[in-house]
């Protein structure tokens, strides 16, 4: 193109169009590259097995609903008590080392499903599993803030988060066709594709590059610098806590806003569809975008108070769309609680892996964030029973004592995160002191 009054050439130089967009939008490094596929394959896998798994346990396997509850709550307290440990290992082994272990044994777990039947295989099998399953979280985010650093650090974390969400979808997609046609042998390749999954991935892992274990000190058995635990350090257990009950957030988007919508409110069924779908799409589109701007714990803390506020809102909009008595106003007031709730839910992403990563201390980064998963674990596991149980108690007035909530943790997450008076505002140094787990 030429421009007409001077005749110059205003032709672009570099690249552009929609291929320089694509390359921008692209994690920045061969290992969050890497990473991010991992996720993507990963959450294919998990989300076939979650879609499919509790009709298969309970039609094909012999288990009760209430045994297969029961079974998966003792689990995930196996999966809480030991999350720290792991940790520990991965301190001290490294974490791609760890990652692959948990690959391995999670690709024989998923497959040893197959052969349960009864309560008691299924609550020795899923603790074995559990064991895994929940370190890996955990032991994944300390893999990237030991390959990658800077701003890509929790750009890496906002892609894998993007593509988590979108590998849950196809893989929800394709358990379908095994939900539709009630075929046992359909539903179990589909614990068959989750477990190669995992193959996959531990393929993919033993790509990243070989990174010397940083708790390993000059005798190979102790670490470098002496690190105080996690539980011992106040201003950690209060983010983590914190942490926690801002991830009710996933527990209302995924056990809570389906009953809701079909209980509690006038809306239509199908809004159901449209809601999650549209939490999917927006996650998968802005979750990167939002983590760009949240780099420190000056814009972190930020992010985690404008989180609290919108949830605050959420829950009030929630609240509202019970006491509509229009289907028509009902579904709008459940479209402002959803789009309230997934900007949420992306701010409080951020800032959560800003977070974590700024108070671990490098020595004990894998058993610190193995720590602050906790939190996330705690709030998977009780908060579906908890918001259900104050919901059905006290109908749309719950949604008002749950607002309530959000803004106590935001507070108790300041308390934690703020700079200590010897330290720069913007960052938080761990505190050293007697070594321990």
């Amino acid at each position: 193109m030429t421009d007409s009054t001077t005749g110059s050439s205003t032709e672009p130089t570099g690249p552009t169009g929609w291929g320089s967009r694509l390359t921008k939008a692209m994690p920045a490094t061969r290992e969050s590259r890497i990473i991010a596929v991992n996720a993507l394959v990963g959450s294919v896998g998990t989300g076939m097995f979650l879609a499919g798994s509790a009709l298969y346990f309970t039609r094909f396997a012999g288990l009760t609903e209430t045994q297969l509850g029961v079974g998966m709550a003792l689990a995930g307290v196996v999966g809480l008590l030991t999350a720290v440990p792991m940790g520990r290992l991965a301190d001290r082994f490294g974490p791609r080392a760890m990652l692959m272990i948990v690959c391995l044994w999670r690709f024989v777990g998923y497959l040893a499903y197959l052969n349960v039947h009864g309560f008691g295989q299924f609550v020795v099998t899923a603790c074995l599993l559990f064991v895994m399953d929940r370190a890996g979280q955990p032991l994944n985010q300390a893999l990237v803030g030991q390959l990658i650093v800077g701003a890509e650090r929790n750009r890496t974390m906002g892609f894998i988060r993007a593509l988590r969400n979108l590998g849950f979808t196809v893989g929800f997609s394709i358990a379908g066709v095994a939900l539709t046609t009630d075929s046992v042998t359909l539903f179990r390749w589909l614990f068959i594709g989750n477990a190669i999954s995992f193959l996959f991935v531990f393929t993919l892992i033993g790509m990243l590059p070989k990174v010397r274990p940083v708790a390993k000190g000059g005798d190979g058995d102790e670490p470098a610098g002496a690190v105080i635990p996690p539980i011992r350090d106040w201003r950690f257990v209060a983010a983590t806590a914190s942490n926690g009950v801002l991830f009710l957030h996933d527990a209302i988007l995924i056990t809570v806003l389906p009953l809701w919508v079909a209980e509690h409110t006038k809306s239509p069924i199908w809004m159901i569809t449209v809601l999650v779908t549209t939490n999917t799409v927006i996650t998968v589109l802005c979750q990167v975008r939002v983590t760009k701007h949240i780099d420190d714990m000056a814009s972190a803390r930020r992010a985690t108070n404008r989180s609290a506020v919108l949830l605050t809102a959420s829950c009030l909009a929630f609240a509202l769309s019970g006491a509509v008595d229009l289907p028509v106003g009902a579904a709008a007031a459940l479209v402002a609680a959803l789009l309230l709730l997934t900007v949420a839910e992306l701010l409080h992403s951020a800032s959560s892996w800003e977070i974590s990563f700024a108070m671990s201390p490098e020595a004990a980064q894998g058993r610190y964030l193995s720590f602050f998963n906790v939190g996330f674990s705690m709030a998977e596991i009780a908060g579906p029973a908890v918001v259900l149980w104050l919901l059905s108690r006290t109908g749309p007035a719950g949604w008002l004592i749950l607002a309530a909530t959000f803004p106590l943790a935001a507070a108790l997450s300041w308390v934690g995160t703020r700079p200590q008076p010897e330290q720069p505002a913007d960052d938080i140094a761990p505190v050293p002191a007697a070594a321990g787990s």
